[in-house]
């Protein structure tokens, strides 16, 4: 599968009464996602939202079968130990993803760049599906900007390593990433206000794994719009259409990046916007972060001020 464009999120549902996992909003919102022009959609696990790996298990089956091939299926890998990791990147292409996302696990305390490479080696060599690399401010890793351009530069050596998300915000850093191996692997960076630089200047071809679908609907998918303008050197039009989704650009932004600088994201926060644009919203297990009454009717003003109209 091709990526170029947008990659989307999808967060677990679960009911209402018992926080069991809920079959019907996960359908429900893969297929709500399917015609919004997105090329893949990225499962949120390895437990951030609560969920166990029997679960995961299922949130995947039902995600890939309601997908159909439509658009790709990534599960995240972030568990606890490297066997688990190795299990679930293999039952993960058992059920038919695409690629698989490796997310280092909290637990997991490298002394050295060469553990971490020997770790994500022994993933990689578990599977034939394609791996999307994630190195994070949310890693304590002692290597430099958690895990250096040059030890990133030998695992993208690796057969089925093909792509890359940006998790440092540090220019420096990408800069070299995109210098040592950008030629070889497709690296992408999750914010709108530094795609025209990602773009014209690095070439870069998609953009993700983030919650874009909190920013349109199916009937203006106008995140994946801006991302094509940008890519067709239309500025003009692309600027317009950045600024015209700038109030919920900033009102999501004021909330997302405290938390997240904290190692955290505010699921809470990406599960409200899902409501307001038809998909299940509902509640989340523990632990989790709270968003407040008046920042959720942040959102809500935000959302109607970009020109979007909520409907919950």
């Amino acid at each position: 599968m091709a990526y170029q464009g947008l990659d989307t999120t999808i967060l677990p549902c679960f009911t209402p009464d018992t926080l069991e996992l809920d079959e019907a909003g996960i359908r429900h919102d893969m297929r709500m996602l399917l015609p919004q022009g997105f090329f893949a959609v990225t499962l949120v696990s390895g437990g951030e939202a609560g969920t166990t790996r029997e679960e995961d298990k299922r949130f995947v089956e039902w995600c890939v079968d309601e997908a159909r091939g439509k658009v790709g299926v990534t599960l995240n890998l972030r568990y606890y130990t490297l066997e688990d990791n190795i299990g679930m990147a293999r039952y993960a292409e058992a059920v038919g993803c695409h690629s698989v996302m490796i997310s280092y696990p909290t637990n997991f305390r490298p002394r050295s760049e060469e553990e971490i490479y020997e770790f994500t080696k022994a993933i990689c060599d578990a599977t034939r599906l394609g791996v999307i690399l994630f190195p994070s401010v949310k890693n304590d890793f002692p290597a430099p900007y958690r895990v250096s351009a040059r030890t990133l530069a030998r695992i993208a050596d690796l057969d089925n390593v093909i792509a890359m998300k940006i998790g440092v915000l540090e220019w420096t850093w990408f800069d070299e990433c995109f210098r040592l191996f950008g030629e070889r692997l497709l690296i992408s960076y999750p914010f709108d206000d530094a795609w025209p630089t990602m773009i014209r200047k690095y070439g870069m071809q998609w953009s993700g794994a983030a919650p874009w679908h909190n920013c349109q609907t199916a009937t203006n998918p106008r995140s994946v719009r801006l991302f094509d303008l940008i890519r067709a050197g239309r500025m003009d039009e692309a600027n317009e259409l950045y600024w015209k989704m700038d109030p919920l650009r900033k009102a999501i932004l004021s909330i997302a990046l405290p938390s997240a600088q904290m190692g955290m994201y505010n699921f809470e926060q990406w599960k409200h916007c899902d409501a307001l644009l038809g998909l299940t919203g509902g509640e989340l297990r523990l632990p989790k972060l709270t968003l407040f009454g008046w920042q959720r009717a942040q959102l809500r003003q935000a959302m109607i001020a970009s020109g979007l109209q909520p409907v919950a």
